[in-house]
């Protein structure tokens, strides 16, 4: 249940003045919502937040000298808090009253005095206990979009936050936070990798978790791989890996769980517990869409050139450069080795069996140099090029060649941290916090995330 506060009378409502009044320097409109225009606040629901820290927006509308600032339920603390000052500042602004929902007109002293740190944290305990009423009566799942993702809370969410019912709505708003800025946090994503039995007709979609990284994992993969020793790895679902974990992993929402650095005799002793329950890799396989097959592994294309325009063409080229320079350079230099590094994978990507690879990588090769100067001094924008390619394959390539393109980026950027001395801890060595994001930052823009579905 949402709650509302109003403020009339309203003759003047800049946009700067308010929000610099605010003394809030991270705060945003999102980029889904109308934008404010020559100064003015939109006329239409516009909706703020404060970058990192809400967990919902604030949903604003100003019309007909009346403005008024929604807060969903379940928000933040902080939520709450920007919706009070932001309608206290118009008003006093104004020099006029405020609406509360469902409560009389109030002057500005009066309105702090009623709204309070009490009130916030009584309606935020209550939203809770009505959201956790309503999942326990019915066992089912209540989407709640946040600023930058859903959170899809049901009965294993639930489960871990009533554990401690005192704190729970705290936690609630913690893990969602985390859920809507997983870029900005510590955390390795991890992608989706799809593999074929040899009859081709089963198909497995698996997740790595290796020791030493915070990772975060989703239910939409068949399996998790986690590894025994240097040739050896076992195969468990993920609800099987949150019940070994216990309390240490964190459900951030009911499908997405967030997995932590385990190292040393804590991660033998994860291994341990879960052999009993491990199972053959195929074991989890499922059949082959047909439909998909037909769109993929069977269609055959003489030329993925001509599937593009010269500048999506030209974007193709620049991308594995891109990535190669937001992992190189995210410790702050590119050196030869690393470069090196870069251009072996290309090669790689030439002798393997995918025409488009193949395409892409004879041409990015004789001209690195060029390519790599454009990137390294920001004639391109990196994040642009990343968004408007993945775009674009999704849209013109089968499905199978634009899902291979992607892994094959990602692994580009891999190798690249593995040359300066980490491998994204996956087996073992630890890649710095910076290549860790940067990582991480890709695999987000190009569509590599938890609850990705290649089909």
């Amino acid at each position: 249940m949402s709650h509302s506060f109003s403020v009339s009378n309203i003759s003047n409502l800049p946009v700067q003045a308010t929000i610099s009044n605010l003394g809030i320097s991270n705060l945003r409109f999102t980029d889904d919502s109308p934008q404010p225009q020559n100064n003015t606040w939109p006329n239409d629901e516009s909706y703020l937040y404060i970058d990192d820290v809400s967990v919902r927006p604030v949903e604003t509308s100003f019309s007909d000298g009346t403005f008024t600032a929604r807060v969903f339920a379940n928000s933040s603390p902080q939520d709450y808090e920007l919706a009070i000052k932001l309608v206290t500042e118009i008003a006093s602004s104004n020099n006029t009253s405020i609406q509360p929902e469902g409560d009389v007109d109030m002057d500005v002293e009066s309105f702090i005095r009623n709204y309070d740190q009490n009130w916030i944290e009584e309606h935020c305990n209550t939203m809770f206990q009505m959201l956790a009423g309503t999942i326990t009566h019915h066992q089912s799942t209540a989407t709640l979009s946040g600023t930058r993702r859903e959170l899809h809370a049901g009965p294993k969410l639930l489960g871990q936050l009533l554990k401690h019912p005192d704190s729970a709505a705290t936690e609630l708003h913690e893990r969602f936070r985390t859920l809507n800025y997983l870029e900005n946090r510590n955390v390795y994503i991890a992608s989706g990798i799809t593999l074929n039995n040899q009859e081709k007709d089963k198909e497995v979609d698996m997740s790595v978790f290796g020791p030493d990284v915070n990772t975060v994992l989703s239910t939409s993969v068949d399996a998790i791989s986690l590894r025994i020793n240097d040739d050896d790895m076992i195969f468990v679902t993920l609800d099987q890996l949150a019940d070994a974990l216990g309390d240490r992993g964190k459900w951030l929402s009911e499908h997405i769980l967030l997995a932590p650095a385990i190292v040393g005799s804590e991660w033998d002793a994860l291994i341990a517990s879960l052999k009993p329950v491990a199972q053959d890799l195929f074991d989890f396989a499922h059949a082959v869409d047909p439909n998909r097959l037909a769109a993929s592994d069977n269609e055959t294309i003489d030329d993925y050139k001509a599937l593009f325009s010269e500048d999506e063409w030209r974007n193709l080229l620049y991308t594995p450069v891109v990535v190669f320079g937001i992992v190189a350079g995210a410790d702050g230099s590119i050196d030869k080795k690393e470069i090196k590094q870069f251009q072996d994978e290309l090669i790689k990507g030439i002798v393997v069996d995918n025409r488009f690879m193949q395409q892409i990588m004879a041409e990015v090769l004789p001209v690195v140099p060029e390519l790599l100067q454009d990137v390294v001094t920001v004639k391109v924008d990196p994040k642009d090029v990343l968004e408007n390619i993945t775009r674009a394959i999704d849209a013109k390539l089968p499905l199978k060649d634009a899902h291979e393109f992607k892994l094959a980026l990602v692994m580009i950027g891999k190798e690249i941290a593995e040359a300066s001395g980490g491998f994204l801890g996956m087996f073992g060595s630890k890649m710095s916090k910076e290549e860790e994001q940067a990582l991480a930052a890709i695999s987000l823009i190009i569509g590599l995330v938890p609850g990705h579905n290649p089909q």
